[in-house]
């Protein structure tokens, strides 16, 4: 597939075929990363760096594991001795 590069404002822009877009599954107006890796241009979805925290929090606290990481160790909160 070719593309040329074309004139923006004082800058230069790459025009992306849809089915490129759909393929990567990327959409209008979302965060990429941009990275030259030689002569090649790199261009990648950002993620988020939570990414997946909500069903990883979700699975945790299906869980509910409950334990006594004390064991017997005698608690004593008298801290005015």
């Amino acid at each position: 597939m070719e593309a040329k590069i074309v004139s923006i404002g004082n800058s230069k822009g790459l025009r992306l075929p849809k089915q490129v877009l759909r393929q990567c599954r990327l959409s209008e107006g979302q965060a990429v990363t941009i990275g030259v890796q030689g002569t090649d241009i790199l261009i990648r979805a950002r993620t988020s760096p939570r990414a997946g925290w909500d069903a990883a929090f979700a699975k945790a606290g299906a869980r509910r594991v409950r334990q006594n990481l004390w064991g017997d160790v005698p608690v004593d909160e008298n801290w005015d001795r």
